[in-house]
């Protein structure tokens, strides 16, 4: 299990540890070294290098923030930052770091470029242990590029005005009788802060009831639960390729919207969101 981690804008005094950072062979083919593009990153004022931190001060991650970039063959707006050059030291992978940044990125961000409103990445899209952990932060899938450097790749955004609690988490409720389901959205690895119930139909999952406790309303539990269970499913229910919800009221409209669901029949308010591609 990881220490907790503190992420912070690149000084001169962590020169020396980007310099010994190792990324495997196959690694460096999704990212480069920090040191081989730290120089560029310190001398463009659009660009800030940042490094992640655990308990014991060490660098255990890199990534570079880009202000205004544009990705060759995407359209995004002007006002975007993205997120370049992510990686984990290689002597310490596996110990939770990656998911830690990935769930604390849309806070540092939001504190760090207020100015700016969406937060772009692009992973290869072999590379999908790295998508799914973009999405479970919260990450939308945008756009897929057939022609990348090394071959597909896929646009992710991250809507900063929206808000983002990266300490939940979904779990199977397994004693709710199939084809129902339910999933409790756990706080802090402890606290039930409420739960998901649908019904399986085929590999569709009909979202019945979104409840959230009295006391976690409004600070986005909602939202960031609903982003998860994309990747949730994709994990624990496979057969599941797409979620179908029925709402009448405006507000949570809204809210499946924010996270992907797009409207199919605006009589019966149906939403539907494809989970698995």
């Amino acid at each position: 299990m990881s220490s907790e981690i503190h992420i912070r804008p690149f000084t001169e005094a962590d020169r020396e540890s980007l310099a010994t950072f190792k990324l495997s062979e196959q690694q460096q083919i999704y990212s480069s070294l920090p040191i081989d593009v730290l120089d560029d990153a310190v001398q463009d004022p659009d660009r800030t290098p940042c490094v992640v931190l655990n308990e014991s001060n060490e660098v255990v991650g890199f990534f570079v923030l880009h202000k205004h970039y544009r990705h060759e063959g995407y359209a995004t707006p002007h006002e975007v930052v993205y997120i370049r050059s992510l990686s984990i030291n290689e002597a310490l992978q596996g110990r939770g770091y990656g998911t830690k940044v990935a769930m604390t990125l849309p806070l540092f961000v939001q504190e760090h470029f207020a100015a700016f409103d969406h937060l772009y990445l692009v992973v290869d899209a072999e590379n999908e242990g790295a998508w799914n952990l973009y999405e479970r932060a919260g990450f939308m899938h945008s756009a897929t590029k057939e022609n990348g450097p090394i071959g597909e790749e896929r646009l992710y955004y991250l809507d900063l005005d929206l808000k983002y609690v990266h300490n939940i988490k979904l779990a199977q409720n397994d004693a709710v009788e199939p084809p129902f389901v339910k999933f409790d959205i756990i706080l802090n690895n402890e606290k039930s802060a409420g739960y998901i119930e649908g019904e399986l139909t085929g590999d569709m999952l009909h979202i019945n009831s979104l409840f959230i406790e009295e006391t976690e309303r409004n600070r986005g539990v909602a939202s960031s639960a609903l982003r998860q269970l994309g990747t949730f499913l994709r994990r624990m229910r496979p057969e599941v390729k797409q979620l179908v919800v029925v709402i009448d009221e405006a507000g949570r409209q809204r809210l499946f919207e924010r996270v992907g669901f797009v409207m199919v029949d605006e009589d019966a308010g149906k939403y539907m969101k494809y989970i698995n591609y």
